[in-house]
């Protein structure tokens, strides 16, 4: 539990290490760290969450070996866009499974599920993964101005936006639940 919170913290903090730590080391050196933190992670996956992910981390491992090699400090501004694109291949390929990615997320948690929640939840799922392309978009945009606009927008506005998606979902659910005279 501890590795997963470090590497999450880790994750967040990743454009102000960049943006702080690029004037002191090679960008290599930050590939390998990636290298070795996406081995971290891929050690902490639990069974259930092998068959999603491991593919996303492969890619993932794939970039941080490339930066490796290239020693590129452009390859390192890419990680956040390919993070983006990442998970809006996940929750958009779920859409057309059985359950999309959010009602199987609930279903886990053992929440009662009525007959309004697989439709309303199949919709949120298309709409992060909207988020995430755009996001993602953004974000190698940014790449492309100043390491100062780089590492305020991908380490403080997309979460800002992200906190602003969530709160705004959050009171849209009251208000869908309170219409439909759903309990809480």
């Amino acid at each position: 539990m501890l590795v997963r919170a470090l590497l999450v913290v880790f994750f967040i903090a990743y454009p102000f290490i960049v943006y702080f730590g690029i004037s002191y080391l090679p960008p290599c050196f930050f590939g390998l760290v990636l290298v070795v933190l996406l081995a971290m992670r891929f050690g902490v996956l639990l069974p259930e969450e092998r068959k999603m992910f491991l593919p996303v981390l492969g890619v993932f491992l794939a970039y941080a070996i490339a930066t490796v090699f290239l020693d590129s400090a452009t390859m390192l501004l890419y990680y956040p866009g390919l993070v983006n694109f990442s998970l809006c291949l996940v929750f958009a390929a779920s859409l057309r499974q059985d359950e999309p990615l959010l009602l199987r997320l609930v279903r886990s948690r053992g929440t009662a599920i009525n007959e309004h929640v697989p439709r309303y939840l199949y919709w949120l799922t298309a709409l992060w993964a909207v988020f995430f392309v755009i996001n993602g978009l953004v974000s190698i945009w940014t790449s492309s101005l100043s390491m100062q606009a780089w590492t305020l927008y991908n380490g403080l506005i997309s979460y800002f936006i992200v906190a602003i998606l969530v709160v705004s979902e959050w009171l849209f659910r009251h208000h869908f639940k309170k219409k439909r005279g759903i309990d809480t």
